[in-house]
C-alpha cells in the first residue's frame, strides 16, 4: 500500500503588486480556478511559488489565506517548506501546523550539500518531532544532492510520515531506481518522466507543470497513464513536448530560468489579471512573453487551449 495514492499534483503559484506586495485576491481566485478546473491536490511555496524568497510574515499571512480558500476539498493541501538550517524550516512547520496543515513539502538545506550522515540526521531532525505530519520530500538539484532510490530505501524504512517525493527530469535508470527502490512512497514526477514511468508498468504521481496549459486535458493524460493505455499516453506525451519546448524558447529568450516564469504563464492562461513579476532579484516573463506563447498554443496546439483562453485581452 502506498503512503500516499497517486494523482495529480499542482502549484498555486503567488502574485505580486508591481512593489512586491501579495495580492490576496488573486491569488484566491487561482485556487478556486484551479479546483473548478479539477486540480484539487493544491501545494504552495516550492520553486514556481517562490517559497525560497518568504520573511516570515508573508509566509504566515500567504498560507493562512490558501488554507482558507482550500477548505471544504477532498484533495491535498500542502505547505512547503524552504530554509537554510532544520531551525528555520522547524519553525515554518510549526507555524504550519498552527494554521492547521497537516501535509507539507520540504527540500534539503541549499547553503552546502548534505553528507550521508548529514542527510540521516536531517530526516530525524525535521520529521521525527511531527508524527501526527505528512511529509512529501522535494529532491532537486539547488540543494547539492539529488536523493536516489537506494537513500529512499532507507528513509523511508525510517519515517512512515514520510509519504511522498517529487522530482523531474530523471534518467531511465534513475526513474526505475526510484521506483522500484522505495514503491511504498508516491513518487510525483513531471510528465515526461510520467509517461516513461507508466509505459514501464510503474503508475505514480503526477507532478503537474506543462500540461497546466489545460486543466482537463492534464487530467485525461494522468487517466492514461494509471489505467496503462500506451497508445493515448504516447500521443500526449509528444503533444505537451511540443509546447514544453515552446515554453522553454520563449522564456529562454528574455532568460527567465527560475521555475515560476514558466508556472506564472499558466497561471495568466486561466486568468488575465495575474501578474507574471518574480520577487527581486529573479526575473519572469514579459507581457510580451506570454501573448506570444498564447498565440503560438492557439495555432499550433488549439486542442489545448482551455475554454475562454481565446477571449483575453492583451496589453
Amino acid at each position: 500500500m502506498k503512503r500516499c495514492n497517486p494523482c495529480q499534483l499542482a502549484t498555486v503559484c503567488v502574485p505580486w503588486s508591481e512593489a512586491g506586495a501579495f495580492l490576496e485576491p488573486v491569488f484566491r481566485r487561482q485556487v478556486r480556478l484551479l479546483r473548478e478546473a479539477g486540480l484539487e491536490n493544491l501545494y504552495i511555496f516550492g520553486t514556481a511559488g517562490e517559497g525560497y524568497a518568504l520573511t516570515d510574515p508573508v509566509f504566515k499571512e500567504i498560507a493562512t489565506a490558501f488554507f482558507d480558500a482550500m477548505r471544504g476539498g477532498a484533495g491535498l493541501c500542502q505547505l512547503g517548506v524552504i530554509g537554510m538550517s532544520v531551525a528555520q524550516i522547524r519553525a515554518r512547520i510549526e507555524m504550519g501546523l498552527a494554521i492547521g496543515f497537516r501535509e507539507f513539502q520540504i527540500s534539503l538545506p541549499s547553503w552546502g550539500a548534505v553528507t550521508d550522515p548529514e542527510l540521516a540526521r536531517y530526516f530525524r531532525d525535521v520529521l521525527g518531532p511531527y508524527p501526527q505530519a505528512r511529509f512529501l520530500h522535494y529532491n532537486l538539484g539547488r540543494t547539492g544532492r539529488v536523493l536516489s532510490g537506494a537513500d529512499y530505501t532507507r528513509l523511508a524504512a525510517e519515517h512512515p510520515n514520510l509519504v511522498a517525493t517529487k522530482s523531474g527530469g530523471h534518467t531511465v535508470a534513475a526513474l526505475l531506481a526510484l521506483l522500484a527502490g522505495s514503491p511504498e512512497l508516491c513518487h510525483f514526477v513531471t510528465e515526461l518522466d510520467y509517461a516513461a514511468a507508466c509505459l514501464l508498468g510503474y503508475p505514480c504521481g503526477l507532478l503537474v507543470s506543462v500540461s497546466a496549459v489545460h486543466p482537463a486535458r492534464s487530467r485525461e493524460f494522468f487517466d492514461a497513464g494509471q489505467r496503462g493505455d500506451g497508445d493515448a499516453l504516447r500521443r500526449l506525451t509528444r503533444e505537451l513536448n511540443r509546447i514544453r519546448a515552446q515554453i522553454i524558447a520563449v522564456v529562454a529568450q528574455e532568460r527567465g530560468h527560475m521555475d515560476g516564469a514558466y508556472d506564472k504563464l499558466y497561471a495568466r492562461l486561466a486568468d488575465p489579471e495575474f501578474p507574471l513579476g518574480l520577487l527581486s532579484p529573479y526575473q519572469g516573463a514579459s507581457p510580451a512573453a506570454f501573448e506570444a506563447f498564447r498565440r503560438w498554443l492557439t495555432q499550433e496546439a488549439p486542442g489545448w487551449v482551455a475554454a475562454g483562453e481565446n477571449d483575453h485581452e492583451t496589453e
